[in-house]
């Protein structure tokens, strides 16, 4: 990754124990301020999620292993530190308001019913008012266990408005696959044919998105979103190896 030179002014109290820290890791006064800053953005982690619920994710109240697969979603975002969720939702929404109510485990559910489907993208863009910095957003049929706080890093390192969470398929040439050059995502190829697939990663439906991305919303579904940010070059992939389970 690119980086740039900058120019600070510090208390010189400050600047000594900055220097004393670095002798103790054993770095330069360059490498131990980058340090510090990695580790302070770190610490500002997530604490919302928008959760999609209607359309194609209607299949979140079908029962896996005993219980909707919309339970392991919040299990997982819970788990992950989230204390605020917004889950979208469509026609099933007083459905899944009588199953959940208003919170999960502590963590606080507010509801967005779109009355009329229009598309992920659509759907998103209502909730613009609610969210003012960096969120995650789920597919509610998908049971994931993507570790949140090292996406969001990789989020942070790339730089980009967005990152796709990615997960190898043995069958790839059923989905549709990603074209990864480092950590960038250059394109989709929908359902190739077998053994021509460009690789074996798809869209494992976990994305983290900075506030920019509501100004990309003008497409109904994310679909459209994702391309317009591969021709831009502002689409960010992560890869993970962790459990996942299409409830579709």
């Amino acid at each position: 990754m690119a980086k740039q030179r900058i120019s600070l002014t510090l208390e010189e109290e400050l600047l000594d124990k900055v220097d004393s820290e670095a002798e103790r890791k054993d770095l330069n006064r360059s490498q131990m301020m980058e340090d510090i800053v990695h580790s302070y953005l770190s610490s500002q982690g997530l604490d919302t999620a928008v959760v999609f619920c209607g359309g194609e994710e209607a299949q979140s109240m079908e029962i896996h292993d005993g219980k909707p697969v919309l339970s392991h979603v919040l299990d997982h975002l819970t788990e992950e530190g989230i204390d605020r969720i917004i889950l979208l939702t469509g026609m099933n929404r007083e459905k899944i308001q009588n199953h959940f109510g208003s919170s999960y485990r502590g963590t606080t559910i507010e509801y967005f019913e779109e009355t009329q489907p229009q598309g992920t993208a659509k759907a998103l863009s209502k909730v613009r008012e609610r969210i003012g910095k960096t969120f995650i957003a789920v597919n509610g049929n998908v049971v994931t266990d993507v570790d949140v706080d090292d996406m969001l890093k990789v989020n942070r390192d790339e730089g980009n408005i967005a990152t796709m969470a990615l997960t190898t398929v043995e069958k790839p040439s059923e989905y549709g696959v990603v074209k990864l050059k480092g950590r960038t995502i250059l394109g989709f190829e929908e359902k190739p044919d077998p053994g021509a697939e460009p690789s074996r990663l798809i869209n494992a439906g976990t994305y983290i998105f900075e506030p920019e991305i509501f100004s990309k919303l003008d497409a109904e579904g994310l679909d459209t979103v994702f391309e317009q940010l591969t021709s831009d070059r502002r689409l960010s992939g992560y890869i993970y190896g962790g459990k996942w389970k299409d409830a579709q």
